[in-house]
C-alpha cells in the first residue's frame, strides 16, 4: 500500500511602493512624454526591487527569496576565496535527485560576474565548458544558465550560484502594478506626486529542488 502525504506554501502579498514627486513646470515645460519615462524609470525601479526579495528575502517582512529556501548543496573555495571551479559546479548539479535534473526549466542561476567567471572554465584539453546560445539560453555542462542580478557575488559564505528546477519557485502577484498621480500631495510644493506599488509574495515549493552553492575560504 501507498499512502502519499501533501504539504502546501501560503503565498500572501507583501507591498512595494514609493513616490516620485515631479515639479509641475517640468511636467508642462518638458520637449516630450516625461509621464512615459517617469513610468518607465519607476517600472525599472519596482522591479529591481520585488527581483531582490524574491532571490534573497527572508520571509518575514518581505517573500522568502529563493535562496533563502534552496537546499544545501555545495561548499567550495579553492585560491580565490569563495571561488567555484568546473567540478564544484558538476557537483552542485548532481546534488539534486537524478528526477529534479529531468524537469523541464532546470538549470543553473547566478549573476553576471559569477556568469563571467563561469565562462572561462576549461576542460583538461584548454576547451571552454561554457556555450553561449544562439536565439537560447546559455548552457553549462548540459544545463541552461540564468542570470539575476540580485544574486550574490563569489565571496566566503556567500551563496553566489544556484542549480534546481527554477520553476518550482513560485510567485504570487496580487492585484498586479498599480500606478496613481496626485495632484494635491504636495499641493503647497505645485509638484505632481506618482505612486508606484505592487504587492508580492514567493516562496519554493521544495527545498530539494534547488540547491546552492557556497562559497568557502581560500
Amino acid at each position: 500500500d501507498s499512502e502519499p502525504t501533501f504539504s502546501s506554501i501560503t503565498l500572501g502579498a507583501y507591498k512595494y511602493s514609493f513616490l516620485v514627486p515631479v515639479a509641475n513646470e517640468l511636467l508642462t515645460d518638458a520637449g516630450f512624454n516625461i509621464q512615459s519615462l517617469i513610468a518607465e524609470q519607476a517600472g525599472n525601479a519596482i522591479g529591481f526591487a520585488v527581483n531582490n526579495g524574491l532571490t534573497l528575502g527572508t520571509g518575514t517582512v518581505q517573500p522568502t527569496g529563493i535562496v533563502t529556501g534552496a537546499g544545501t548543496g555545495i561548499t567550495g573555495g579553492t585560491g580565490v576565496a569563495g571561488a567555484f571551479t568546473a567540478d564544484n559546479l558538476i557537483d552542485l548539479a548532481y546534488s539534486t535527485d537524478g528526477a529534479v535534473r529531468r524537469l523541464p526549466g532546470v538549470g543553473f542561476m547566478a549573476n553576471g560576474a559569477s556568469i563571467g567567471a563561469m565562462r572561462k572554465l576549461k576542460d583538461t584539453a584548454g576547451n571552454y565548458l561554457y556555450q553561449v546560445g544562439v536565439g537560447q539560453p546559455d548552457n553549462f555542462a548540459g544545463f541552461n544558465v540564468v542570470e539575476n542580478p540580485a544574486m550574490a557575488d563569489i565571496g566566503t559564505g556567500a551563496t553566489s550560484m544556484l542549480f534546481g528546477h527554477l520553476p518550482s519557485y513560485k510567485v504570487r502577484m496580487a492585484g498586479g502594478l498599480d500606478v496613481a498621480s496626485s495632484t494635491d500631495y504636495a499641493f503647497n510644493t505645485d509638484v505632481t506626486t506618482f505612486r508606484v506599488t505592487m504587492r508580492v509574495d514567493g516562496n519554493l515549493t521544495h527545498a530539494g529542488h534547488v540547491k546552492k552553492f557556497t562559497g568557502g575560504a581560500s
